[in-house]
């Protein structure tokens, strides 16, 4: 028994010699740049779908000094395709330039807006997204006849900015445009009123939901 004893207690004396305690790794937090702020200029495409909530029609009698409104139902729901190019001011604004192509049912037109984004948080943290709220607003060229070529928009709205790969960003944005549309009237038939003496617009409120890819 003393013999056996003694071997045991060698036996584990030993072993604690060699006894390498267990620790908890600690864990690496690697920051990610979500504004790239070592490039000044930015290349993102962008796409929407675009639903209608309803035009404002407007005629005004400049002669007469009187104006007709009525409205009309929800009818166009279209895509919006669009390439811009913008230049970053500090490490939250970035303002610039976009067109593209629209499409809604019939109507076809090619926009130009000025666009300014404003990403709130810091440009570099442990997050993987960034909040935002942007701002559109340019002229758009219509390319059908029952409307006047040069009509106009106005966006506004906001959105997320997600880290999906290493060196991607993408926005995933929601918001409002108001559209003009000008139509010309009638030119058949007898009136008594010039045409330079009526106008006649047209606003239509549209919800928007797409994304923007950063290029570079």
């Amino acid at each position: 028994m003393f013999l056996v004893l003694v071997v045991v207690c060698c036996s584990t004396a030993q072993a604690q010699r060699y006894y390498i305690p267990k620790y908890k790794r600690e864990r690496t937090v690697v920051e990610a740049d979500m504004h790239k702020q070592d490039r000044k200029w930015t290349i993102t495409i962008s796409s929407s779908y675009n639903m209608s909530l309803g035009m404002q029609n407007r005629i005004a009698y400049r002669n007469l000094g009187d104006v007709v409104r009525y409205d009309e139902a929800a009818k166009f729901h279209g895509v919006t395709a669009e390439l811009g190019v913008g230049r970053k001011v500090g490490s939250h604004i970035i303002a610039g330039l976009s067109t593209g192509f629209d499409y809604a049912n019939a109507l076809k037109a090619i926009p130009v807006r000025g666009t300014f984004r404003y990403y709130y948080g810091q440009a570099v943290a442990a997050r993987r997204h960034r909040w935002f709220s942007y701002v559109e607003l340019g002229p758009q060229f219509y390319m059908e006849e029952k409307y006047k070529t040069i009509g106009a928009a106005g966006v506004i709205g906001g959105g997320i900015r997600v880290l999906v790969l290493k060196s991607m960003r993408l926005d995933f944005q929601v918001g409002y445009r108001n559209t003009l549309m000008r139509r010309p009237i009638n030119r058949t038939g007898s009136y008594a009123l010039d045409e330079k003496d009526v106008n006649f617009q047209q606003y239509m409120h549209t919800v928007l939901a797409g994304f923007n890819l950063t290029l570079f």
